[in-house]
């Protein structure tokens, strides 16, 4: 009995483990990145011009207050500009420098540091 159950248990909660890291990795690993969801990719994909001016402006004002990050400001306020013009080319590449540059890195970092 014991033996039937653990055969029936074991594949049940190897299943369950595997669902929750599956629905954990699909979401922000950090506070930045939640706010990021809830507000750049959102302005971002509605091209919500305005918006991306006043987020990237938000960026552009609280850079990292430690560790090498030292385009964060600048980064941020080169999308605000491509924002203000309506460049959605010029906001995306302001998302992927900063991406490219320091994603990887503030996670580690600052994995639970609220924002903004």
């Amino acid at each position: 009995m014991k033996a039937k159950l653990i055969r029936t248990a074991f594949p049940l909660t190897v299943a369950l483990f595997l669902a929750a890291g599956a629905a954990l990795a699909g979401g922000p690993s950090t506070p930045l990145g939640t706010w990021m969801k809830g507000n750049m990719v959102d302005a971002k994909n509605n091209q919500d011009f305005p918006a991306l001016v006043k987020n990237f402006n938000t960026l552009a004002g609280k850079p990292p207050a430690s560790g090498d990050y030292g385009q964060w400001s600048a980064i941020a306020k080169a999308g605000s500009a491509a924002a203000a013009k309506s460049d959605m080319d010029g906001v995306k590449t302001a998302c992927t420098k900063c991406h490219d540059t320091y994603k990887a890195k503030y996670k580690k970092d600052f994995p639970t540091t609220p924002f903004p």
